[in-house]
Formats: structure tokens, C-alpha cells, sequence
């Protein structure tokens, strides 16, 4: 069926063998979580689009299996590493020789990033006697981000062996998902900490904009000084 699908796509794949063999494996590495873990995968869907009122009984149902959350994790980052190694080799802005070298090295600054935020909150929390609020907006973000791996991996294969014309498409849906999880998780990571500690939306936003965008803003300012 996977064959079948980029056949489908029209484009030539020849040069991306290794390219389609990383998809299949990813593929499979989802399916065989997805079938390890068939209560866990329904619960985040569940917690996800808010189809019961037992939320909190959800958070803490999946807070309790960290195996499924961790291999769920990785494969955000493998994606997500995929997917801005496309668009860096897209614009040029690849400083190795290798694409995979490209991938290995932003997937690494992914999770190297993350797990400093995750020590820095944490940090923060026990800081500030929030250690509660700064779990719950942890345990946010790292769902979020399972959604945002999952809801890209279709769109990177359009991306990587489609035609032109479906790739700027593909680019386009991955830019109005990417907005719209972002948009959500900010307004679902407010109403979470907002109920535990006493925050306004205009520090929230603060606090978003500081440790959120501007590290975002500031890697692509790096990559265009030292590798455009």
C-alpha cells in the first residue's frame, strides 16, 4: 500500500531509496506502538480532541505508561527533524554535505533544546512551589508534540516524493497544522496552568513569546549568518 501511494504521487523517486526505506521503517515503528499500545493511543486521540469529560483522569492514565509516551517522543523528533531538514536543504541552507548528517544534526538540537527546557521548567517549578503547574504544562507540550509528529508524517511523504506542485501543497497544510496545534497548545497550556497558579493571559503570552519563539527566531538568524 505504501508502494502503491508514492507510485500514485507521480514523481520520480530514483536517489531516494534510502529516503523511502526511512519512511516504511517510521511507518512501522508507529504501527507497532500503535499495536503495543492500542489503550494509550486511544487515550491521547481522546485527551487530544476532547471527546470525554474525564479529562484529568486521562492526563493521569497517561502520565502513568512513560514506554509508549517516550517512543512517541522520539518519533516527534525524528519528524520534526525531517521536516526542517527539507525545508533547510529547500532554501540552502544545509552546512553539510550529507542531507542525513543535516537531519542527524537538527534532530540532536531538537531534543537537546527540549530537554533543556524540560529541566529548566522543572527546575522553575520546584523554584517557585509550582511544581504541579509546571508538570501540567510539561505534560502539555509533549502531547501537543506527539500530535504534531503523528499529523506530519503523511505530509513528509508527499513532500519528499511528490511533484512540485504537491510538494508546495503538502508545505502549505504542514504550515496551517504547525500554526494551528501551536495556536492550540498555547490556549490549552493557559487553561491548564491558569487553574493552578494565578497567571494573566498577557504574561502567559510574555512568557510564551520569550522561551518559545524567540529561540526559534534566533536558530534561523544563526543558520542564515553562518550558512546562506
Amino acid at each position: 500500500m505504501f508502494l502503491e501511494f508514492l507510485q500514485i504521487s507521480g514523481h520520480q523517486t530514483q536517489g531516494k531509496e534510502i529516503l523511502f526505506y526511512v519512511f516504511v521503517s517510521l511507518f512501522l515503528f508507529l504501527a507497532i506502538i500503535r499495536q503495543a499500545f492500542p489503550k494509550y493511543f486511544n487515550d491521547l486521540f481522546r485527551l487530544f480532541f476532547g471527546t470525554t469529560l474525564k479529562q484529568r483522569h486521562l492526563s493521569e492514565q497517561l502520565g502513568q505508561t512513560p514506554l509508549p509516551s517516550l517512543l512517541l517522543n522520539l518519533f516527534f523528533f525524528i519528524s520534526a527533524g525531517l521536516y526542517l531538514s527539507f525545508w533547510l536543504e529547500r532554501v540552502g541552507l544545509n552546512p553539510f554535505d550529507s542531507f542525513w548528517w543535516l537531519v542527524l544534526c537538527v534532530s540532536t538540537v531538537l531534543f537537546i533544546a527540549y530537554l533543556v527546557k524540560f529541566i529548566t521548567l522543572q527546575f522553575t517549578g520546584w523554584l517557585f512551589k509550582a511544581s504541579d503547574a509546571a508538570a501540567s504544562y510539561i505534560f502539555t507540550v509533549f502531547t501537543i508534540n506527539k500530535m504534531v509528529g503523528i499529523f506530519l508524517f503523511p505530509l513528509l511523504v508527499l513532500m519528499a516524493f511528490s511533484t512540485e506542485q504537491v510538494y508546495i501543497i503538502a508545505q502549505a497544510l504542514s504550515w496551517v497544522v504547525l500554526a494551528g496545534l501551536l495556536t492550540y497548545r498555547i490556549g490549552l497550556s493557559y487553561r491548564v496552568v491558569s487553574k493552578q497558579i494565578r497567571v494573566s493571559a498577557f504574561h502567559f503570552l510574555l512568557y510564551v513569546a520569550g522561551f518559545e519563539i524567540a529561540p526559534l527566531v534566533v536558530l534561523y538568524k544563526l543558520f542564515l549568518l553562518n550558512f546562506s
